[in-house]
C-alpha cells in the first residue's frame, strides 16, 4: 500500500477526492477508510444472532465459541470445529442466561479448554470447562470463586508446563484489580493474584512463556490519565502445601504519556521474545468539557487535546525486554493520521481528531511474526463540520510485521456496528484467524449481515510492502504513577434523627451506540471508565436512545448487551450504574431511570400511555432542550425529576422550571451531560445507603440537587429535606449549608419559580469551609408556596436545589 501524500495548502474540495482513494468504496462520503491490498473472503456462522465469538486454531482445524442470543431468554453458550468441509463438531453448552467472552485456547498438549464469563444469581464469575477425550467438554469448573463480584474481561493463554493460564479484572474492595489462575490439564485451580501495584486496573492480558513466567499487561487510571503497564510472575512449582509460588517482578511503565493509552494485548513467540500492542487517545482525557462555545449554539468545539472521550485512537506494537527494561517499538502503518493532518479547514489545535485505529488483538503466528488485527475507520468532518446521525460498518483490517518490514493490508467485507463488539484473533502455523461480531441494530433498515465472521489468512514466506521505523526506550522499573488510590469519603449529614451521604453522578449519557454524535461520544467501557475513574461518579445512567436500541424493542439483542454491562461494572458501595435509556421523542421525558432491566419500550406512543406501563420502580425524566407541552401531561409519581442543566448544550432551562412549577408539577433538579460533555455537569442525590435501590428511592424522594461542579448543598426547613411537601402552620426558616468549589458571589432565593431575594459575596473563609444561611421567614405567606436556592460561583459555576413545597395553614 502507498501512502498518499499532500501538499500543505490542500483545500477540502480537492482534500475529499483524495481520500476517497483511500476507500474501498463510495457507498458514503461521511466515512474512509484505508484501501487494503487484498480483501479477505470469511465466513458467517448460520444464526444472525450469534456474537461475542473467540476463535482458537488447532491442528485439526479452527475451533469457535459464541453466543446465540435467544429473545425474551438470554444466550446461548455454543462450541464448534471448523474443518475444510465445514463443521466437525457444533455443541450448545447452556440453556439461555447471562454470559460473556467465550474463549477458546489448544493447550500445550492439544487438550481445548473453554473458558467464559456467567452471571449466576446476579454475580459475574469466570468459568472453564475442558473437552474431554470421548468429544464432550467436562463439567464446570469456577475460577473466581471469591464473593466479591463482579469478575469479568478475562483473558486465557495456553501454559506449558501447567495447561491453562486465565487472568480477569476482579473487584477487589471499592476498586477493580486483577485476578488469576493456573490450571492443570486435570483441572486443578492454582490461584494468583498478589504482587500488582494498587489502582483501579483494566483490560489485563496475559501470556505464558516456554519457561513458565506468566506474563501480564493492564492499565490503570493514575496522575489524571490512563496508562499500560506490564508485569512478570515467575512461578516455581513446589511440594504440598504450596504447589505454587510466585515471585512478582518489577511493574514496567509501558506507556506513560499524559494521553489515554490503554487496552493492551501481550503475545509471546518461540523464543520468549514479548510483544505488546495498545491504543492511545488524547490528553485530558475525560477531564473537564463542554461542547457549546459561549454564544453558538449551533458548534461544537473539540480540540485533540480537550475534547469528547473517542477524539482519535492510534495503535502501536513494541517488543518487550522485561530483563533490561527495555522497550523497542514499531510504528505501524496509520495512513488516515497523514490526512487528517493535511486538512487545511481543520482549526490548529485539531490535527489528528478523527482517525481511529483500536481494539487491536495481537498473536504471534507460527513463523514468529506479529499480527496486529483492529478496527479502522476515518471521519475527516468530525469537529469541524456539525453533522450528526451520521453511522456506517467500521471496517476490520489485518497486518504482520515479517524480519523485512510490514505485510501487505487485509481487510474483511464485513464490518463492526458498534465499539464493543468483539474482535478475536488467533495464531496459524502460516498467518491468522479473525473471528469478530458484525452489523448494527439501529434505526434504519441496511443490507448488511449480521452475526459472527470468520476467515483466515495464510501468507507462507512473504515480503514486506512497507518499511518498519523502529525506534528503541528504557521502561522505568519502578513506576511513581500508580500511587494507592484515595478512599472517598463521601460527604454526609444527619435530618431528622437519619444518617445520608451525597452521591455524585449522571443520568443522561450516551455511548455511540447512539447516532447523534456517533463515534465520538465512545463506548460502553469510556464511559464506565470514565465515570468510575476520571469523574469520578457514585453512579451512571447511559441513556442510549431507543431509535438505535432497535426502536425500542423490549427483547432487542442490543438491549440484552448494554443491560449486561450495567452489572458488569456495579463495584458495591463504590459505583452504581442503572438500566436506563433515552425515550427519544419530542413531547416525551426522554430519559428512563429504572431498577428493572425489561423496561425498554418504543418511543412511538404518547408519554401518559407509557406512564400506565410503569409501576414504582421507574421514572422518567425530561431533558433539554425542553418542550413546553410536556408540562400538558402531570405523573408526580414517574417524573420526580428535571435536569435544569445540560453540559453539552452548556444551557439551563430556570424559565420552564417555573413554568412547571407554576402549574402545580412537583421534581426534583438535577444537571445531566448528554452527548460529549465531561466533568461539567453532575445530579446529586443525598441518599441513605450506597445502594442502586437506596439511589433510586431518594431520586424518587426528590432528596436532589443540580450542579456544574462538586459542591455539597444541603437545604432543609423544620427538619424536612429540599424536594419534600409538608404543612406549617407559619412558614419556618429554609436553612442552606453549602461547600463550595469556589468563592460564592450570590444565593438566590425563589418562590413559585420567581426570583424572591439574592444575597451576595457570602463566603469570606477559605473556599471549602461551610456556609450556612438562613432564610428568615416571611410572615405574609400563606397558603401553598414553592421555594428553591441557587448557587452562583465567581468561577461561574452554579448549583440548583431540589424545591421545598410548604403548605402554610395559620
Amino acid at each position: 500500500m502507498h501512502v498518499i501524500k499532500f501538499p500543505l495548502r490542500l483545500g477540502l474540495l480537492a482534500l475529499l477526492p483524495a481520500i476517497s482513494l483511500l476507500a474501498q468504496t463510495d457507498e458514503t462520503r461521511w466515512f474512509h477508510f484505508d484501501k487494503a491490498d487484498e480483501i479477505v473472503p470469511s465466513t458467517m456462522l448460520e444464526n444472525q444472532f450469534a456474537y461475542d465469538a473467540g476463535i482458537a486454531g488447532a491442528k485439526d482445524g479452527l475451533w469457535l465459541a459464541w453466543l446465540e442470543f435467544v429473545p425474551g431468554k438470554g444466550d446461548e453458550l455454543w462450541v464448534g470445529q471448523r474443518g475444510k468441509d465445514g463443521w466437525k463438531s457444533k455443541t450448545k453448552l447452556s440453556e439461555p442466561g447471562d454470559y460473556a467472552n467465550p474463549t477458546v485456547t489448544i493447550g500445550s498438549q492439544g487438550s481445548v479448554w473453554l473458558t467464559y464469563e456467567a452471571a449466576r444469581f446476579g454475580l459475574w464469575h469466570v468459568f472453564a470447562r475442558c473437552r474431554q477425550p470421548r468429544g464432550d467438554f467436562g463439567n464446570e469448573i469456577g475460577l473466581s470463586e471469591s464473593e466479591y463480584d463482579p469478575n469479568v474481561a478475562h483473558r486465557a493463554a495456553v501454559d506449558p508446563k501447567l495447561g491453562l493460564c486465565v487472568i480477569w479484572q476482579a473487584r477487589k474492595g471499592r476498586e477493580f484489580g486483577i485476578r488469576g489462575v493456573r490450571l492443570t490439564e486435570g483441572g486443578r485451580r492454582l490461584p494468583f493474584g498478589g504482587g500488582f501495584p494498587r489502582g483501579n486496573k483494566w483490560s489485563p492480558d496475559v501470556a505464558v512463556t516456554a519457561d513458565g513466567i506468566v506474563h501480564t499487561a493492564w492499565d490503570v487510571y493514575a496522575d489524571n490519565t490512563f496508562n499500560v503497564f506490564a508485569q512478570s510472575f515467575h512461578v516455581r512449582l513446589e511440594a504440598e502445601p504450596d504447589p505454587l509460588r510466585m515471585d512478582a517482578g518489577p511493574s514496567l511503565g509501558v506507556a506513560t504519556l499524559p494521553n489515554f493509552e490503554a487496552h493492551a494485548r501481550i503475545a509471546p513467540d518461540k523464543n520468549g521474545k514479548l510483544w505488546i500492542a495498545w491504543e492511545e487517545d488524547g490528553e485530558n482525557w475525560g477531564q473537564r468539557y463542554t461542547a457549546r462555545l459561549p454564544g453558538r449554539k449551533d458548534s461544537t468545539h473539540m480540540t485533540d487535546k480537550l475534547g469528547p472521550l473517542h477524539r482519535f485512537r492510534k495503535l502501536h506494537l513494541a517488543q518487550l525486554d522485561e530483563k533490561n527494561s527495555k522497550l523497542s517499538e514499531y510504528e505501524i502503518p496509520q495512513p488516515s493520521f497523514d490526512l487528517a493532518r493535511n486538512r487545511t479547514n481543520a482549526p490548529e489545535d485539531l490535527k489528528d481528531f478523527g482517525a481511529f485505529y483500536e481494539n487491536a488483538q495481537l498473536v504471534v503466528d507460527g513463523k514468529d511474526r506479529p499480527w496486529v488485527v483492529y478496527r479502522h475507520f476515518y471521519v475527516p468532518w468530525i469537529g469541524i463540520e456539525l453533522a450528526t446521525h451520521k453511522q456506517e460498518n467500521m471496517r476490520v483490517y489485518a497486518r504482520c510485521l515479517l524480519p523485512d518490514g510490514w505485510s501487505k493490508l487485509y481487510s474483511f467485507k464485513e464490518g463492526q456496528g458498534d465499539g464493543m463488539q468483539r474482535i478475536s484473533a488467533t495464531a496459524t502455523p502460516d498467518g491468522v484467524a479473525v473471528a469478530w461480531t458484525t452489523g448494527r441494530t439501529d434505526r434504519r433498515k441496511t443490507k448488511d449481515p449480521h452475526g459472527v465472521a470468520f476467515a483466515e489468512i495464510k501468507i507462507g514466506d512473504a515480503k514486506a510492502v512497507l518499511p518498519a521505523k523502529s525506534s528503541e526506550r528504557k521502561l522505568n522499573s519502578a513506576p511513581t504513577t500508580e500511587p494507592s488510590p484515595k478512599r472517598r469519603q463521601r460527604p454526609s449529614a444527619e435530618v431528622a434523627g437519619k444518617h445520608y451521604e451525597l452521591f455524585y453522578g449522571d443520568l443522561h449519557r450516551h455511548t455511540d451506540i447512539s447516532l447523534c454524535f456517533s463515534p465520538v461520544d465512545g463506548t460502553i467501557d469510556d464511559a464506565y471508565r470514565y465515570a468510575i475513574d476520571v469523574a469520578p461518579l457514585d453512579f451512571l445512567g447511559i441513556t442510549d436512545h431507543t431509535h438505535d436500541l432497535q426502536m425500542g424493542e423490549p427483547l432487542a439483542h442490543i438491549w440484552w448487551r448494554s443491560r449486561k454491562e450495567v452489572d458488569r461494572h456495579a463495584l458495591a458501595r463504590r459505583f452504581i450504574p442503572f438500566y436506563s435509556y433515552e425515550r427519544s421523542r419530542g413531547d416525551t421525558d426522554h430519559n428512563v431511570i429504572s431498577l428493572r432491566d425489561d423496561m425498554l419500550r418504543p418511543h412511538t406512543y404518547p408519554l401518559p400511555k407509557f406512564w400506565t406501563e410503569l409501576d414504582t420502580n421507574t421514572i422518567t425524566i425530561p431533558h433539554q432542550p425542553f418542550n413546553r407541552v410536556l408540562w400538558k401531561n402531570k405523573d408526580d409519581t414517574h417524573r420526580t425529576l428535571l435536569e435544569v442543566y445540560q453540559g453539552m448544550r452548556n444551557n439551563t432551562c430556570e424559565p420552564d422550571v417555573a413554568d412547571g412549577l407554576s402549574g402545580g408539577h412537583h421534581f426534583g433538579i438535577i444537571s445531566s451531560s448528554d452527548h460529549l460533555s465531561t466533568d461539567a455537569s453532575f445530579a446529586c442525590v443525598w441518599a441513605e445507603q450506597p445502594t442502586r435501590e437506596s439511589l433510586f428511592r431518594a431520586m424518587q424522594a426528590r432528596r436532589t440537587f443540580g450542579a456544574t461542579a462538586k459542591m455539597i448543598l444541603k437545604v432543609t426547613a423544620a427538619g424536612h429535606w429540599m424536594g419534600a411537601e409538608f404543612s406549617a402552620k407559619q412558614m419556618p426558616p429554609i436553612t442552606v449549608k453549602i461547600t463550595a468549589t469556589a468563592t460564592i458571589t450570590n444565593l438566590n432565593l425563589y418562590v413559585d419559580g420567581a426570583l424572591k431575594s439574592s444575597v451576595a459575596d457570602l463566603l469570606q473563609g477559605p473556599v471549602g469551609s461551610e456556609l450556612t444561611w438562613e432564610i428568615p421567614p416571611d410572615k405574609s405567606l400563606t397558603g401553598p408556596h414553592n421555594f428553591y436556592v441557587r448557587v452562583t460561583q465567581a468561577d461561574g459555576n452554579h448549583a440548583w436545589s431540589s424545591p421545598l413545597w410548604i403548605d402554610i395553614q395559620p
